[in-house]
């Protein structure tokens, strides 16, 4: 229940960041760790939507503190390592939230901010699946398991190149779709033009993944309980691309933007399913080695 509600709050808090990106209200509190000088701020929509934005960050952070000195507690070795990075990405994840208000959002400390959240999502997810008694920690990589954590990586280098295209201001690069400046192949003409476009031709390249690995998956009777996960990653794989062309024709509405990360990391969440499937397959619970 702790790992489920931890995770899920981290759900929340990096759409609701996303929200108040969207909306430009990251700045509606100036100040850090208060807001306007108050511990309650004004009320003003833009100033609460960036004010619990914090809220939501404070209580994902004592519900991922207690999730990993639980688990601290019940891991041994090596494995011990996933609850410390868990804690250590939230002291840098914090003190650098602070950071992107007090230097005025600069574009590369957003990124970074961004993917050390996700990077912290994914070390609540396996925390979440490892409780450390029945389920022992496993991180195989080889076979199937391999497999799934390479794509993960790949959905997860993809997330963040879109949140450096975000906050760039490379969103509209290229206003068109699916060409890009009336071009299947633009003139790469600026370098915001080129991070929007590759950014475009990674998610090609992962549907092309998704639709590769279902077939793998349907051909596969070693697979049969991975069908659905697999056919859930590739309708999710194209509905990203859908929502990220509507991103683009709504001229950035940020709940379309939102609703552009959700699915993102709902393919992480289908991925991080598969790839403990085949932890599983793989036999068998080995503990990582020792310190």
């Amino acid at each position: 229940m702790l790992g489920r509600s931890t995770v899920g709050l981290l759900f929340l808090l990096l759409v609701w960041g996303n929200l108040v990106a969207g909306l430009k209200a990251g700045l509606a509190c100036p100040d850090w760790p208060l807001c306007h000088g108050k511990v309650l701020p004004p009320l003003r929509w833009d100033i609460y939507m960036e004010f619990l934005h914090r809220v939501i960050a404070g209580i994902a952070s004592i519900f991922l503190i207690a999730l990993s000195l639980r688990r601290y507690r019940r891991y041994d070795g090596a494995a011990r390592l996933i609850p410390v990075m868990a804690m250590l990405l939230l002291l840098a994840e914090v003190a650098m939230g602070g950071a992107v208000v007090l230097l005025e959002i600069p574009v590369q400390l957003t990124t970074v901010h961004f993917m050390t959240g996700l990077l912290v999502f994914l070390l609540a997810f396996c925390m979440m699946t490892f409780d450390g008694e029945y389920r022992h920690v496993s991180l195989p990589f080889r076979g199937s398991a391999a497999v799934f954590l390479c794509l993960a990586a790949l959905v997860y280098s993809q997330a963040s190149l879109g949140a450096y295209v975000r906050h760039l201001g490379a969103g509209l690069a290229c206003p068109d779709f699916p060409t890009c400046l009336g071009r299947w192949i633009p003139p790469l003409v600026s370098w915001p033009v080129l991070a929007h476009f590759s950014h475009r031709l990674v998610a090609g390249l992962i549907l092309l993944t998704a639709i590769s690995l279902y077939l793998f998956v349907r051909k596969d009777a070693r697979q049969r309980r991975n069908r659905g996960l697999a056919l859930s990653f590739l309708l999710l794989s194209a509905v990203q691309i859908a929502v990220g062309a509507t991103v683009v024709l709504t001229r950035l509405h940020f709940a379309v933007a939102a609703l552009h990360l959700a699915v993102a990391l709902g393919m992480l969440v289908v991925l991080g399913h598969l790839w403990v499937n085949a932890v599983r397959a793989e036999g068998s619970a080995l503990s990582l080695p020792p310190l």
